[in-house]
């Protein structure tokens, strides 16, 4: 998508934990690799959204503080790069490129992997021989435009659709099937679980949006009942939208809790699909960033960038 942000959050994630391990001196390790703009402008989204001082990189952080380093470092360096601004556009219309849309017939689920990076090659191989998880996996760690990201973006060469259920994946719990009755905890979340399990596209939605993050009741909602994939209208006759869905929409104006959460919340309310995942990855538990990630910036509950795809395809 012509103007997105990469936010490269697991690697930069991966190289704070390492500060931990480092006897050096963690804050000039840190700012070795930064131009003076980059280094004032993670200085002031650290102290601004989490009152943290770079100084404070000398001491052990918290899991929280260090996702809050690789995402202000990734999000300066971007804006440093001078990339432009992505201009607000038709939210019916979302933007996703001609590669994208083109790359199952680019592409073949036998070719050899570009052989540029060991991590993406292997998910590559996977992907190719049906591992939709490894397509997953490819597509939001690829670079923007790569053939890596085509090819996860068409399931290894085969078609633009939920890979998960193109190519089949196990539950999230190997017990659970559509026969399966709620669990009982909840009498409103038990009525959505029924109406899920007979198939109505707007509860498996409800139940993702307000069942707490990691519940049975969330995992039923993300698989579609227990059907394997998360895009349900796919597979299951459309009856609207969820009705949480009501208070959200691309226009919604960020919480203002927290500086990188809300750029993040900017990015998605603009198509960019990374910042949806991320957005719902690292939201606070239960909270509206989550719940505006998991909709793709208020649109609907679907896997973002398969919506966009879908969206863009269906536009004149």
């Amino acid at each position: 998508m012509k103007g997105r942000l990469i936010i490269w959050v697991l690697p930069l994630v991966i190289s704070a934990c390492s500060y931990g391990d480092s006897t050096a001196n963690k804050e000039q390790q840190f700012t070795s690799n930064l131009t003076e703009q980059e280094r004032a402008c993670v200085e002031d989204r650290l102290l601004a959204g989490w009152e943290l001082k770079l100084a404070d990189l000398n001491n052990d952080l918290s899991p929280e503080e260090e996702i809050a380093v690789g995402m202000a470092t990734a999000l300066c360096r971007s804006n440093a790069n001078n990339r432009p601004a992505q201009a607000p556009n038709d939210n019916e219309k979302p933007q996703v490129s001609e590669e994208l849309l083109q790359a199952p017939s680019n592409f073949d689920s036998t070719d050899a992997p570009p052989g540029n990076d060991p991590v993406l090659d292997g998910y590559w191989q996977e992907c190719g021989l049906g591992d939709a998880k490894a397509c997953d996996n490819l597509f939001y760690s690829a670079p923007h435009g790569s053939d890596y990201e085509q090819f996860a973006f068409s399931c290894g060469g085969r078609r633009n659709m939920d890979c998960s259920l193109l190519l089949g994946v196990d539950q999230p719990d190997g017990e659970l099937s559509p026969l399966t009755p709620p669990p009982g905890d909840d009498e409103k979340l038990d009525e959505l679980w029924t109406n899920c399990s007979e198939g109505s596209t707007s509860s498996c939605g409800e139940l993702r949006l307000t069942a707490a993050s990691g519940s049975l009741y969330s995992q039923f909602g993300t698989s579609c009942g227990a059907r394997g994939t998360t895009y349900c209208t796919l597979i299951l006759e459309y009856d609207g939208e969820p009705p949480s869905l009501n208070d959200l929409s691309p226009n919604t104006n960020p919480p203002g809790e927290d500086q990188l959460l809300d750029q993040l919340w900017e990015l998605c309310a603009n198509q960019d699909a990374r910042s949806c995942k991320d957005l719902a990855k690292y939201g606070p538990t239960d909270s509206i960033y989550i719940r505006f990630g998991i909709s793709c910036g208020g649109r609907s509950v679907a896997p973002c960038a398969r919506l966009f795809a879908d969206l863009a395809a269906q536009s004149p």
